[in-house]
C-alpha cells in the first residue's frame, strides 16, 4: 500500500479514536474563493493532517507545518477538556449521595470550584488556539479583502434572460440564497422583511431572473405606501443592504433595466435600489459609505492596533466603572429610552419599540442588544445584527450627558470585544455621509470606506431621488422636532418614521 494512504489510514483511525467525524478530515477546504471562517478552522484543528489537504495555494508549507503542530495543541487540549468535564461530572454526582456532612459539602464545593476552573481555563486555551491559527491564515490573505457581498463581480453570463416575481417566502427563494451565501447579505434573509411586514405592514415580493428555468438573479422589492413620499418601491428599506444578488455582473444590470416593468407591476411612483455596485443606472446618489473593520484575531491584537488617541479616550471612560450587558428583549426597555432620547435630540422621529422587538424575537435575524451603564443608568446602547462573518450595528445611540465621559468609545470597544470572542471577521459600523462627524469617529478605529451606490427610477422618467434632511424646510422640523418632549417623540414619530424608508 503506497505510503500516503496508509497515512491517510492513519489520521482517519485517530478521528475515530478521538470521536471526530472522518468525513470532515476528507473535506477539501479551498480559500481561493471564499476566506476560511472560525468555524472551518475547528474543523481543520480537530483533524490530523487537514491542513496538508488544503486546495488554497496561498498557504505555504511552513505556515502548513504551523497549523498542524497548532492542530495537535488542540486535539491534546481537547482530550484534556473532556477529561475535566468528566471529573466535573463525578462531583457533581456525589452532591446526590444522601446525608452528606457539613465537612463533606464544603469539600465538594472547593472540588467543583476547582475542577470548574480547569474546564474554564481548558475552554479558553481553545479558544486561544482557534485565533491562532485564523491569525496565521489570515495573514497569507490580502488584507483588503471584504465579505463577499462587498467584492466586485467580475463574471458575466451572456445569455438571455426572461423576468418574473417570487414570493419572498418560497422555496426558490430560499434556495437561490443557499446557493449565494458568499453573495447575499445577512438582510436578504426573508426574516428581515416578515420583521417589515409584521411591524410596518408592507409586503416584500423578489423579482427574479432566469435563464430558461433557472434563477440567476433576484432583486427583493418592499412596497411602501407613504402619505408623506408617495408609493415607492425600495430595495430594501430599513437597512443598508438587501438589494440586487446575482454572480454575474450583466444579470445585476439587467435586473434594474427592469425598472419599468417592475414600477407598472406594483404600481408604484418610484423604485429605489440600494446596493454598493457601481455603473448600474445614470441616475444614483453616493453621498453614503459603510464603515467596514477587518477584525484581528483576539482582542490582545485589536488594542495593539489601535491609536494611542483611541485608547485613551477608552481608558478615559474606564476610570468611571461603566458596565454593560448584552442580550435580548429583556434589555429593550433600557435601549429605548437611550435611543428615543437621542433621536429626539438629533431631530430625528424615532422607530417603535416594537419593531425592535420584532426583530429580536426572531431568531433568524440573529440581533440582539448591548446597553452601557454608569452608576446604573443606561447611557449608551446599540443594535447588532450578526451575519456569517460580518457583525453590523445598525443603530447606536449615547446620550448627550455621557459624552463627556467618553461612553460612546467604551461601547464600541465592547461591541469590538464581543465580536472577536464571537469568531467574527468584520465589523459593521454602519453608513455614514463621507467626512461627515460620524464618518470620521468610525474611520479612527481603522475601518475603511465601502460606497454606497442607490440607484432611483420613475415611471415619469424624472428621478427625483432620496428625500434630503439638508432642504431647508426639513432643516425647520428637525430644529421644531428637537424642541419636542422625548414622551410626545415616541408618541408620534412611530407613525411618522414608518413612512420613511
Amino acid at each position: 500500500m503506497p505510503i500516503k494512504h496508509r497515512l491517510a489510514g492513519i489520521a482517519v483511525g485517530l478521528c475515530t479514536k478521538l470521536r471526530y467525524n472522518p468525513n470532515d478530515c476528507k473535506q477539501k477546504t479551498s480559500t481561493t474563493e471564499q476566506r476560511i471562517s472560525n468555524m472551518d478552522v475547528k474543523k481543520l484543528l480537530k483533524c490530523p493532517g487537514a491542513f496538508a489537504d488544503l486546495t488554497d495555494p496561498t498557504l505555504p508549507a511552513e505556515m502548513q507545518v504551523s497549523l498542524e503542530a497548532l492542530g495537535e495543541a488542540y486535539r491534546q487540549t481537547a482530550s484534556d477538556l473532556k477529561g475535566h468535564s468528566r471529573q466535573k461530572q463525578a462531583v457533581a454526582k456525589q452532591f446526590k449521595k444522601p446525608d452528606l456532612s457539613e465537612t463533606e459539602r464544603a469539600q465538594l464545593k472547593q472540588s467543583m470550584q476547582t475542577v470548574s476552573a480547569e474546564v474554564k481555563k481548558t475552554e479558553q486555551q481553545l479558544k486561544h488556539l482557534v485565533r491562532s491559527a485564523q491569525d496565521l491564515i489570515s495573514s497569507s490573505q490580502d488584507e483588503s479583502e471584504l465579505p463577499g457581498q462587498f467584492n466586485p463581480l467580475t463574471a458575466t453570463l451572456g445569455k438571455s434572460l426572461t423576468f418574473g416575481w417570487l414570493e419572498n417566502d418560497s422555496q426558490a427563494w430560499a434556495e437561490f440564497l443557499q446557493e449565494h451565501r458568499e453573495l447575499q447579505s445577512h438582510y436578504h434573509l426573508p426574516a428581515f422583511s416578515q420583521a417589515i411586514q409584521s411591524s410596518f405592514g408592507y409586503e416584500t415580493r423578489v423579482f427574479g431572473a432566469y435563464q430558461g428555468q433557472q434563477l440567476v438573479g433576484a432583486l427583493p422589492i418592499t412596497l411602501i405606501q407613504s402619505s408623506l413620499f408617495g408609493h415607492n418601491a425600495v430595495s430594501l428599506p430599513y437597512f443598508n443592504y438587501g438589494g440586487p444578488i446575482s454572480r454575474y455582473q450583466d444579470v445585476i444590470a439587467a435586473l434594474l433595466e427592469q425598472s419599468d416593468q417592475i414600477l407598472a407591476d406594483t404600481g408604484a411612483e418610484q423604485l429605489e435600489v440600494r446596493t454598493t455596485r457601481p455603473g448600474l443606472a445614470a441616475n444614483f446618489s453616493d453621498k453614503k459609505a459603510s464603515m467596514i473593520l477587518r477584525l484581528p484575531s483576539s482582542q490582545e491584537r485589536l488594542d495593539d492596533q489601535l491609536g494611542a488617541k483611541v485608547r485613551a479616550q477608552i481608558n478615559q471612560a474606564v476610570r468611571h466603572h461603566p458596565t454593560n450587558r448584552i442580550g435580548g428583549e429583556e434589555l429593550l426597555d433600557d435601549f429605548y429610552r437611550v435611543f428615543a432620547h437621542n433621536m429626539r435630540d438629533l431631530g430625528t422621529p424615532v422607530y417603535s419599540q416594537d419593531w425592535f422587538r420584532a426583530l429580536l424575537n426572531n431568531k433568524k435575524t440573529n440581533s440582539r442588544l448591548i446597553v452601557c451603564y454608569l452608576n446604573a443608568k443606561p447611557v449608551s446602547c446599540g443594535f447588532l445584527c450578526g451575519g456569517e462573518y460580518l457583525l453590523e450595528i445598525p443603530w447606536a445611540s449615547t446620550l448627550k450627558s455621557a459624552n463627556a465621559f467618553n461612553m460612546n468609545m467604551w461601547m464600541y470597544r465592547q461591541i469590538l470585544g464581543f465580536a472577536i470572542e464571537h469568531g467574527y471577521q468584520f465589523f459593521d459600523f454602519g453608513r455614514s455621509s463621507k467626512d461627515a462627524g460620524t464618518y470620521k469617529f468610525k474611520k479612527q478605529w481603522g475601518a475603511k470606506p465601502v460606497q454606497h451606490f442607490w440607484y432611483f427610477f420613475r415611471r415619469d422618467g424624472a428621478p427625483i431621488g432620496a428625500a434630503n434632511p439638508d432642504n431647508p424646510k426639513y432643516r425647520l422640523l428637525i430644529n421644531i422636532w428637537k424642541r419636542l418632549p422625548v414622551w410626545l417623540t415616541r408618541l408620534i414619530g412611530p407613525p411618522i418614521v414608518k413612512q420613511i424608508p
